[in-house]
């Protein structure tokens, strides 16, 4: 029997597989893309048991774009993750990402999601962005 293996050529197909992933780690999730400066946060989520919040930025293959984007985040989240196909995310400089306290998240050829890099808490989080989009979630999901 052979097994099929998803090809995954859109950051759209990351995004469920992700935001299951955030849910078995125990945060309800904002899959619509957030709007944060003249970015979208893919997904955003929270822990509420432990008030932690973690944003996603999904990309395909330019892990550069989606660290440049990560860096933003870390004023609006706790914990702040990449995510990428499995194919692409062995060329990550993982001691870039970590240098910088942002998390790896690899998605499988069977659409299952495993930590690579665990992110660090940020320090660059600012109260007032972080406190909007965990309301936000909480009045939606919670």
């Amino acid at each position: 029997m052979q097994v099929r293996k998803a090809t995954i050529k859109r950051e759209a197909q990351l995004l469920d597989p992700v935001a299951n992933y955030a849910r078995r780690k125990g945060f309800s999730v904002q899959v619509p893309e957030l709007p944060f400066f003249e970015y979208r946060i893919d997904l955003f989520g929270l822990s509420k048991p432990t008030g932690d919040t973690i944003a996603v930025e999904l990309k395909i293959k330019n892990w550069r774009r989606a660290l440049q984007q990560a860096l933003i985040y870390q004023l609006c989240s706790d914990f702040v993750f990449i995510a990428l196909p499995e194919g692409k995310a062995g060329v990550v400089n993982t001691a870039e990402l970590a240098k910088h306290g942002i998390g790896l998240i690899v998605v499988t050829w069977d659409l299952r999601c495993r930590t690579e890099l665990a992110a660090a808490r940020s320090s660059e989080v600012r109260d007032h962005y972080r406190q909007e989009f965990a309301e936000l979630l909480v009045s939606v999901r919670l």
